[in-house]
């Protein structure tokens, strides 16, 4: 795919780091699967993932945490 943001580079498999900071609760998910831009790394994630990546956050929220490292499991 291209990237859409560079407009130059196109995007392979790759894994990057995701943080999320939502109501106080800041999660940081490592190995987390996605499209990456060759050209000026821009990350694309599936809806699959970033679907499975909110309902993880609201659960850490129901559950009062404030930090959280996770090695993502898809």
């Amino acid at each position: 795919m291209r990237c859409a943001i560079c407009r130059n580079g196109n995007t392979a498999d790759g894994r990057v780091t995701i943080v999320l900071d939502k109501e106080q609760t800041i999660l940081v998910f490592k190995d987390v699967p996605a499209q990456v831009c060759d050209n000026c790394g821009e990350e694309y994630l599936s809806a699959k993932t970033n679907k499975e990546l909110l309902e993880l956050a609201n659960d850490a929220i129901k559950r009062g945490i404030s930090l959280e490292l996770l090695k993502y499991a898809a």
